[in-house]
């Protein structure tokens, strides 16, 4: 009987030191970009450790100085858009690990249009604890993106180009 709880104990004890085991390249091998991106925002507070996405790849840097990038997919990229009714900062490339946006947990309704007015999204979605809303879009295009929550509405473009900014602080509920 004791050896049966010992056993127990001994895997509790092995499952709680993995799920809390310091974030390491090695477990971002055989991600996909949109699991690389939410383990990002799940590593979020992991101190020391810096986490990007540019147009082209989610980028992770580790404490040791070690950096491993997992690429967007050819067609397309993510852009995190923080909508604000008081509060923003100037942003051009989202850090996962530092960008911190006013709305947090709130549910806000995302319109979005090409230039020539086709509709790719209309659906409600939460922003992250970090205040991001982030959208996989089509490259080389640009977008028209209408947000509301709370019975505020903003408007703003989307480019999804080379070098483009892959977040979004400007957008205003008003």
């Amino acid at each position: 009987m004791n050896k049966v709880i010992l056993t127990l104990l001994f895997t509790l004890f092995s499952m709680t030191a993995a799920q809390t085991a310091a974030p390491s390249p090695a477990q971002l091998g055989g991600l996909t970009p949109q699991q690389a991106l939410a383990k990002a925002n799940q590593w979020r507070s992991t101190g020391g450790l810096q986490s990007f996405v540019t147009t082209e790849a989610v980028v992770f840097k580790f404490p040791g100085g070690e950096q491993k990038s997992v690429a967007l997919p050819a067609k397309q990229m993510v852009v995190a858009i923080a909508p604000y009714v008081n509060q923003t900062h100037p942003c051009k490339t989202h850090f996962m690990s530092g960008c911190q946006g006013e709305l947090v947990n709130t549910p806000v309704s995302v319109l979005v249009k090409t230039h020539a007015g086709k509709t790719v999204m209309n659906k409600t979605v939460k922003t992250l604890p970090n205040g991001f809303l982030e959208l996989w879009l089509d490259r080389n295009q640009t977008y028209q993106v209408t947000l509301k929550t709370g019975g505020k509405t903003t408007t703003g473009t989307l480019n999804t180009q080379p070098g483009s900014d892959t977040c979004v602080t400007t957008m205003r509920l008003q």
